[in-house]
């Protein structure tokens, strides 16, 4: 089943034409959520109209009307590649909470950008996944549409009670899998992952108020995982979110380019560096150069003149904004592929 919210009509054909011959035959149905695309999909898709009330509830609607044990939650800028079904059912488990693959990384018009969302450089087992998460409030997972629960997780999380409120399902789900069962991975591309500027999460061009915004949701979201862990009895480490990679280099970026917002009182560059220096040594997901790497760019961003800052804020968030001599000696450096 596949419950695609529908928020650009102009790209939403591409994911429909991508799922509807194979992957919906496969399941047995595809709810489309339509908040401003009039058009005629056909008998393979339950197309369900409403006024536009955000993402959170096209998803909820949606799910209420499926009838599926494997949900993917496919965004409309997004599309499944035709095999999607047949490599999930290859390794789908009874006690997996998700089963996650790789994203390809495209343009506004749908040409491939040569990145891949998430990289691996091992293959991370259930294990490692639910380690990572309880030490550094972290794990490699692709955005929402790189994702396909069973149906009991999406039950359970859409019904747990929090304060925790977010615009998106991937923040509940993505943080809540874990916590429930085993997440499985398959290290290869089955899904198109569109950055067109105004991706949650995702940059084209550099937005330095957007800093601030991510922390605050990792933040938020970093709590609804350890609510889930606690009624589950999975013990998290109290400093977990200051051992996260991504987190830190996110506070470094809000902290230098624009103070003014930061959204953490009393944060120093010198308190970053020091929970950096002690979060290197947790793999999270990061080869050793990774890790490396990250920490050498949040001493460069904090010691560097604020001439220099924004340049390297934004080679780090905006990989289509960085040199070809840079993104070569990434490569080099097995630090991206």
């Amino acid at each position: 089943m596949l419950a695609i919210t529908l928020q650009d009509g102009f790209v939403f054909h591409a994911a429909v034409v991508t799922v509807a011959p194979k992957t919906a035959a496969a399941v047995g149905a595809c709810v489309a959520v339509n908040i401003c695309y009039e058009d005629a999909f056909g008998d393979e898709i339950a197309l369900i109209s409403q006024e536009n009330a955000g993402q959170m509830l096209s998803c909820a609607n949606g799910f209420r009307r499926c009838s599926g044990d494997v949900i993917i939650f496919l965004d409309s800028d997004d599309a499944l590649l035709p095999d999607v079904m047949t490599e999930i059912a290859a390794v789908w488990s009874q006690t997996a909470s998700k089963v996650q693959f790789q994203m390809r990384v495209i343009d506004a018009k749908g040409n491939p950008t040569g990145n891949i969302l998430p990289q691996f450089f091992s293959h991370p087992s259930p294990q490692n996944i639910r380690e990572w998460i309880t030490t550094t409030g972290a794990y490699p997972t692709p955005p929402g549409s790189g994702n396909a629960y069973p149906r009991w997780l999406v039950e359970r999380i859409f019904n747990f009670k929090s304060d925790f409120i977010d615009r998106a399902p991937d923040s509940y789900l993505l943080a809540g899998a874990p916590a429930c069962g085993d997440v499985i991975t398959i290290a290869k591309p089955l899904a198109d992952y569109r950055v067109h500027g105004l991706n949650h999460g995702a940059f084209l061009e550099l937005d330095d108020s957007r800093f601030a915004r991510e922390i605050d949701v990792s933040r938020r979201r970093h709590k609804f995982f350890t609510e889930v862990a606690r009624s589950v009895g999975l013990p998290v480490a109290a400093e977990a979110l200051n051992r996260n990679l991504f987190y830190l280099c996110l506070r470094t970026a809000s902290h230098t380019l624009r103070p003014d917002i930061h959204p953490i009182a009393g944060d120093r560059s010198v308190r970053i560096l020091v929970d950096g220096c002690r979060a290197v040594s947790y793999p999270q997901g990061f080869s050793a150069s990774q890790r490396t790497s990250l920490l050498l760019w949040i001493a460069c961003v904090l010691l560097s003149p604020r001439s220099l800052q924004r340049t390297l804020v934004t080679w780090r968030y905006a990989p289509t904004q960085r040199p070809k001599w840079i993104r070569h000696a990434l490569n080099r450096l097995r630090v991206v592929r």
